[in-house]
């Protein structure tokens, strides 16, 4: 009896290991698998991040190729939703701010020194002055405009003029690949879930190994 007992333990063990788990790792990849899949489906190309060469907030030229294989989120910034805006540029730091390939810029019509102390002003009370992830980007009226056109972000810009809206966009290797409502909580949980997915692999450094000097 025991001996059978012992069997039937052993066959229960075999099946776990043979069937059970490989069936669970099956099933768990294959999930995995099929959310990427659906995730990158809900991407399109909508347009080519427009190219520019605006004048940051802190007086630097920042040009479009400096961004050509990253990610990007944008935003056509005309002081409307100012309190949504910077408080996801707080969370969006929290989250992302050790990663080297996700930049967040915010294109603002007005080249001259108090609207760009203002915007500096903005950064700073907001957490986020990192001159390396967050740019705040100048250009006149028109410039600014006109990039919105170009990369079809329909709702930012109307009549050829910058409009308020609450339009975030993301881009990735300098295309644009989808748009936000930043007043919507499942558009936001989109664009993290972009954001992670499409987030490029972290190389190791290479470890050396230095052979001990004889003495």
């Amino acid at each position: 009896m025991a001996k059978n007992k012992m069997n039937l333990i052993q066959i229960g063990g075999l099946l776990l290991l043979l069937v059970v788990l490989p069936l669970g790792s099956w099933y768990y990849l294959q999930t995995g698998l099929n959310y990427r899949i659906q995730a990158l489906n809900e991407l399109k190309d909508i347009a080519p991040l427009a190219d520019f060469e605006l004048v940051n907030y802190n007086d630097s030229l920042v040009k479009a190729e400096r961004f050509a294989d990253q990610l990007v989120v944008g935003h056509f910034y005309t002081g409307a939703n100012k309190e949504a805006y910077f408080d996801l540029l707080q969370r969006m730091e929290e989250q992302f701010d050790e990663r080297k390939d996700v930049y967040f810029l915010t294109f603002r019509a007005g080249t001259d020194i108090a609207t760009r102390a203002e915007s500096a002003q903005l950064l700073l009370d907001s957490k986020v002055e990192d001159p390396e992830q967050f740019f705040f980007l100048h250009g006149d009226a028109a410039q600014i405009a006109g990039l919105a056109k170009t990369m079809k972000l329909d709702g930012a810009v109307q009549s050829g003029s910058l409009v308020d809206n609450a339009r975030l966009f993301f881009a990735d290797s300098a295309m644009v690949r989808s748009t936000y409502d930043m007043n919507n909580a499942e558009d936001l949980k989109l664009l993290i879930k972009h954001i992670t997915l499409n987030l490029h692999p972290i190389e190791e450094p290479d470890i050396i190994f230095e052979r001990e000097t004889e003495k």
